[in-house]
């Protein structure tokens, strides 16, 4: 579970690394029966490959199989993935209905800070002020994850 945690946020700012730490996470899953933390790999997956064209789809045969297996608490992690995506590609309606999405799902205050942060990445405005509080301002936060955005856009140009 750990692994998968720690792939998870390695996957943003190191794709090298995450190649190896969703090896491993892999490996260790092997022959385990945990859905919930497979399917975690899977979304790791998703933001390591920002920058390819079937992270989409793939996203979609993801949300199928976080129904099947009964885990919806899981669907936002999915979306925040695609929101990702989204941004480095420069596709503002499909973000704009990630944002949307996510918002949906992270209305009871769980994971709220998954809606800002696709809004950090964009480098859009937040509609109304955040319930997050912040380790560091909210300035620092939203420059770091639109960093991140801005070093996807540098690889996709770069044709990795």
């Amino acid at each position: 579970m750990m692994q998968v945690r720690l792939d998870l946020a390695v996957s943003f700012a190191d794709l090298v690394r995450a190649d190896d730490e969703l090896a491993l996470a892999h490996e260790l899953l092997d022959g385990l029966d945990q859905c919930s933390h497979t399917l975690d790999a899977h979304v790791v997956a998703l933001i390591k490959d920002a920058c390819t064209g079937d992270v989409t789809l793939r996203a979609e045969g993801l949300q199928a199989d976080i129904e099947a297996a009964g885990l919806p608490f899981l669907h936002r992690f999915a979306g925040f993935p695609l929101a990702f995506h989204d941004a480095v590609r420069g596709e503002d309606q499909d973000l704009a209905a990630a944002i949307d999405r996510l918002r949906t799902l992270t209305a009871t205050g769980d994971f709220a800070y998954f809606t800002d942060i696709a809004h950090f990445m964009a480098a859009l405005p937040l509609l109304e002020p955040s319930i997050i509080r912040w380790t560091t301002s909210e300035g620092d936060v939203r420059s770091a994850w639109h960093g991140l955005v801005r070093a996807g856009q540098e690889c996709l140009l770069a044709g990795h």
